[in-house]
């Protein structure tokens, strides 16, 4: 049983519609080359997330005539979009399993788009990762001294308060 969390696709590709309008394979490029680092992406995942987002009324789309070679859908965002992109690079992450991925996403279009509010970002996501501790702390302390779960709660804790760590290196590299 896989418990795979669905990588913020359609949000990653409202971001890089709005720098310009692209095709399908243009998208799955620039997500390699840029978030490649994060997270893996095949070509089977595009044309879905596309559609989805264009039926949504995010993206709509245009044929663009190519010589000698099939016409490509070119997308580009709708303002309905845009206020749903913006919506969610605003919003902490309320899991700390997806802060490798979406978060590390969030705060790559908060750069790539010269958009304001990463340290805001920032600053709410700390008492999300606070109260995780606390919950953590909460649970280990309900557990006998050499009970296998407080291990666990331990290292739980222990990573989130990593996370907290490096989110204070994020607000001093986001505002120097």
């Amino acid at each position: 049983m896989s418990s795979r969390r669905r990588l913020p696709l359609e949000e990653a590709f409202l971001g890089f519609v709005t720098r310009e309008p692209m095709h399908g394979y243009n998208l799955h490029q620039r997500v390699e080359d840029e978030l490649g680092v994060i997270w893996y992406m095949g070509m089977s995942n595009i044309y879905g997330a596309l559609k989805r987002l264009e039926q949504a009324g995010h993206v709509e789309s245009t044929l663009r005539l190519q010589e000698g070679r099939p016409p490509r859908k070119v997308y580009r965002i709708t303002p309905a979009g845009r206020r749903s992109f913006l919506d969610w690079v605003r919003r902490p992450i309320p899991t700390m399993r997806d802060i490798r991925v979406e978060f590390l996403a969030k705060l790559y279009f908060f750069r790539a788009l010269g958009l304001e509010g990463a340290e805001e970002l920032i600053v709410a996501q700390e008492p999300v990762c606070r109260e995780r501790v606390e919950r953590l702390e909460q649970s280990a302390a309900q557990c006998a001294p050499h009970e296998f779960n407080r291990l666990v709660y331990d290292f739980r804790r222990r990573q989130i308060e990593a996370i907290l760590d490096w989110l204070q290196f994020c607000r001093e590299e986001v505002v120097p």
